[in-house]
């Protein structure tokens, strides 16, 4: 088993400037997260899609700041230019930047990420984004009706919907960002 680095590092909180190989990786991943975006199944209110794969392995490898800054610029492309039918919503770009936060707390700099931080970030991304931040935003756009039982009725599906992908999302963000080539990718790109 790989040692995991558990210190901080410096320069966590700072936005690293990126040789040629290092930005070009980047614009792949954010592709490759476009590209996810669109194959989703469900509704606006109930979708399915595997986006947490390419911003884990974003957080992973450029850290909070990069991470948070390209969910944003993500939430609002798809918004607006890639996806111009949907509606734009500020609450959607904060949670966007608050799992890309998340994850990039929770993966940054990880030689082999644990089972536990992966059990931790996609719970609290599942719980606090994806049920709780999401639905809300939800309810103010959609429901007419603003008590507390519309509320209730919009989340519980949303509840049953986040705890069946849970173990889904843990396995899939396990074996993606620990699998061989992942490693090989980042001491051959990062140097580490």
């Amino acid at each position: 088993m790989a040692v995991q680095n558990t210190t901080p590092v410096k320069g966590t909180w700072s936005l690293p400037k990126l040789d040629v190989s290092q930005f070009v990786v980047l614009a792949l991943l954010v592709g490759l997260d476009i590209v996810l975006g669109k194959l989703t199944v469900g509704t606006n209110v109930l979708k399915i899609s595997f986006v947490f794969v390419a911003m884990s392995l974003i957080a992973k490898w450029y850290g909070p700041v990069w991470t948070m800054m390209i969910a944003t610029i993500l939430d609002v492309v798809g918004a607006t230019i890639i996806n111009p039918s949907g509606t734009f919503f500020l609450g959607f770009t904060l949670s966007a930047i608050t799992a890309g936060l998340i994850y990039a707390l929770f993966y940054y700099n990880q030689v082999h990420v644990s089972w536990l931080r992966i059990l931790g970030a996609v719970g609290l991304v599942t719980l606090v984004v994806n049920a709780g931040m999401n639905t809300l935003w939800l309810f103010i756009m959609y429901s007419q009706v603003h008590t507390w039982d519309s509320f209730v009725t919009l989340l519980m599906p949303r509840l049953i919907k986040s705890i069946m992908m849970y173990p889904i999302q843990v396995i899939v963000t396990y074996a993606f960002l620990n699998n061989a080539a992942v490693k090989q990718a980042t001491k051959k790109i990062f140097n580490k």
